[in-house]
């Protein structure tokens, strides 16, 4: 006698998806939880999963929808508000991110995680002391988790007595405890804070601890690293550039401000952002994705890019690739702005996608400030030749001393003082063959100390090459509101201030790895660079 098979279940299925995601299998889970809802949709259960599964392939937008409707099913739990909260914060939506996890918060008092994502995003948004309130919460509720100190004192001097203060104290006399990666936090937040008091040896040596112990942890190959800016200058010079010229997308959209980190960039955009036909963008990385659309030629390793496939890039590729990013940043740009840009950035998608307006005496335009797009600039140029480039530089030590200082996850390479030396060399001699190989007119380079020293003249300087005319509003940038996601939103939000111009520094014997590695002409330029 057949015996038809038992029905499947809602929890079967939630199970099998569970299965999947062990396995890596996002995919597969995805369809596990789409049929749990389909045979429960009452259970706020299987539409977690699914929002969270989503959430795990990017696709934030439906993953939003997912929460909403989990929290339809069951409005008093705080996890899934977290979880809302978590993946608007992904989609810049930065506002409504900060309700989720304030919703969060209020159904459970002690979510520490909640507080500390509200307080990121408060952050970048320039609300600071609604920011640290929430870190002070987040490190009551858990007060052996160090990046909640480090993302405190990241934007805020603690005092000696201030009980934060003493409870980071604390948790650094007990640091063994910790495993590496929180180890590695704490002295990094140690380090800061120690350095917020004057107390600059110890500070250091707790920096060094922490970069010593992240760096065990971070995969970077600085020989392929380093030979693929060695290759860039013999396929991108300035003959390549002469005879592909007006090839790409004709859009003069884009404002590219490259470097590297912690060299004034985010004041640079900030200044920018503040004229009423600039919209700031942050740091992105869609023209890297556009990159790896264009390119796709590798079948066992789809990721990685292979040097040799640009030698072949031709007109198509080139128009496809500028339009490819300025698309991505079209549906980018909505979730990162304040309202005041909303209008101008509707107004910017016009002339994106309008080829009448794209040759307009002022066109709308848009600051992609992701620093490490200093490597891409030959292809963007050939992808996007009306686009304009703003390379900011600050001292060699000064900038370096400063990545050291600071935990980054998107930095492999400032972890080691030797490598990061060495790093900025071979970025300072590419950024040299950009220099002399593009046409006139496409690059300026604005020099983080002259901007201090010479402001007014400098933000003439930029609008002028980014063909904006005067606004006195950009003088007046920090009073700009906008969303801030780097290390230096709270900076942006002041005047300029001449004693951030040089940090302590240790004394010589400890930075000889540092020396050597940027090597005696750039070490000897230093101190002129701070002076220009």
């Amino acid at each position: 006698m057949n015996h038809d098979p038992s029905p499947t279940t809602a929890s079967a299925k939630r199970a099998e998806g569970a299965a999947c995601i062990a396995r890596g299998e996002l995919d597969a889970a995805l369809a596990c939880f789409e049929a749990a809802c389909a045979l429960d949709p009452s259970d706020a259960v299987n539409y977690e999963r699914l929002a969270a599964t989503l959430a795990a392939l990017q696709r934030f937008p439906e993953a939003v929808d997912r929460y909403r409707d989990a929290l339809t099913r069951n409005p008093s739990n705080a996890d899934l508000h977290h979880g809302l909260g978590w993946t608007l914060e992904q989609m810049h939506r930065l506002e409504q991110a900060v309700d989720a996890y304030r919703e969060a918060v209020r159904l459970n008092p002690g979510a520490d995680g909640s507080n500390n994502n509200m307080g990121n995003c408060l952050q970048a948004l320039g609300r600071f002391d609604e920011a640290h309130d929430a870190y002070r919460r987040a490190i009551d509720g858990a007060p052996r988790v160090p990046l909640y100190y480090r993302n405190f004192v990241q934007t805020s001097r603690l005092a000696a007595d201030d009980p934060v203060f003493a409870s980071l104290e604390q948790l650094a006399g007990d640091a063994a405890s910790l495993s590496p990666p929180d180890q590695a936090e704490l002295h990094f937040a140690y380090g800061e804070a120690l350095s917020g008091v004057g107390r600059h040896d110890a500070s250091f040596d707790h920096i060094l601890k922490a970069n010593a112990l992240h760096r065990a942890s971070v995969r970077f190959n600085e020989a392929e690293t380093l030979g693929l800016f060695a290759q860039l200058p013999q396929m991108q010079s300035a003959d390549v550039f002469a005879a592909a010229r007006g090839l790409g997308d004709p859009s003069a959209a884009p404002i590219f401000i490259v470097g590297m980190p912690r060299s004034g960039s985010t004041l640079i955009e900030q200044i920018l952002a503040s004229h009423p036909q600039v919209v700031g963008a942050g740091e992105r990385t869609e023209f890297g994705a556009a990159l790896m659309q264009c390119l796709r030629r590798n079948a066992d390793d789809p990721l990685r890019i292979d040097i040799a496939a640009l030698h072949g890039v031709g007109a198509r590729q080139l128009r496809t690739l500028g339009a490819d990013y300025l698309e991505l940043m079209r549906r980018a740009l909505p979730e990162c702005q304040s309202d005041r840009q909303n209008a101008a950035r509707d107004r910017m998608h016009d002339s994106v996608d309008n080829d009448a307006q794209r040759t307009a005496p002022h066109p709308l335009r848009f600051t992609d400030k992701y620093p490490f797009n200093f490597i891409n600039v030959g292809l963007i140029h050939l992808a996007l030749p009306n686009a304009r480039f703003i390379h900011s530089r600050r001292s060699p030590l000064q900038t370096c001393l400063s990545i050291f200082s600071r935990l980054f996850h998107d930095v492999p390479f400032g972890y080691d003082l030797g490598e990061l030396g060495r790093y900025y060399r071979a970025y300072d001699a590419l950024m040299a063959h950009w220099r002399s190989a593009l046409p006139e007119g496409v690059m300026i380079e604005v020099q983080y100390e002259r901007l201090v020293d010479d402001f007014e003249a400098t933000v003439r300087r930029m609008l002028v090459h980014c063909g904006l005319d005067w606004d006195d509003r950009c003088l007046a940038f920090h009073q700009t509101t906008r969303q801030v996601t780097t290390a230096s939103s709270a900076q942006v939000r002041r005047p300029l201030y001449r004693t951030s111009l040089r940090r302590w520094q240790p004394r010589r014997a400890l930075l000889e790895p540092l020396f050597e590695g940027l090597g005696p002409a750039l070490t000897a330029a230093d101190a002129s660079d701070e002076l220009a």
